[in-house]
């Protein structure tokens, strides 16, 4: 897992960032969005964390992977591969019920795991990156999956994690 430590999240490097965030400092971000999340809406903020620090483990032995790449071998294959991984780290169960979106702990997972990128996107779209696309895309995300868990007091919660992404946001809402 230490390794997670010194991979670069491959998207940002793609798009030309430099010293971009590792998956670490992301998954460490999801976590913390999580579980404030999961604790908003009463659900159980521990099973939340676990499942956001986990999302991304399969990455220390598989690498950060291009969307791309992940596309080319297919969905299905990709998540054969991390389970694969996760079951040999003793949390197989655990990915499995993120990955199935079977919980509505993995739901609040799945939008921390979006509103990390998408705040990460504004504050690289303010440093001058072409990240506007990926700010509107992610957006669009999050409201996609805050629709299915269906907590309308989170959006005030959320705008606060958006804070850093002014006027980016607001014109695409």
């Amino acid at each position: 897992m230490d390794s997670l430590m010194g991979i670069p999240r491959i998207g940002w490097v793609n798009a030309g960032v430099r010293d971009p965030e590792t998956v670490a400092e992301h998954t460490l971000l999801v976590s913390y969005i999580a579980a404030s999340l999961a604790k908003e809406m009463g659900l159980d903020a521990g099973k939340a964390a676990l499942l956001a620090l986990i999302h991304d483990a399969a990455e220390s032995a598989l690498g950060n992977a291009s969307r791309a790449v992940r596309d080319r071998v297919g969905l299905g294959n990709w998540r054969v591969l991390e389970m694969s991984v996760l079951s040999e780290l003793g949390f197989g169960e655990e990915f499995s019920e993120y990955a199935g979106l079977s919980s509505r702990e993995a739901l609040v997972v799945a939008v921390s795991d979006k509103l990390a990128t998408l705040i990460r996107a504004c504050q690289y779209a303010k440093q001058g990156y072409d990240a506007a696309d990926l700010v509107k895309n992610y957006l669009n995300e999050v409201k996609e999956l805050l629709g299915r868990l269906g907590n309308s007091e989170l959006s005030g919660l959320i705008e606060g994690y958006l804070a850093d992404c002014g006027d980016l946001t607001r014109k695409r809402s």
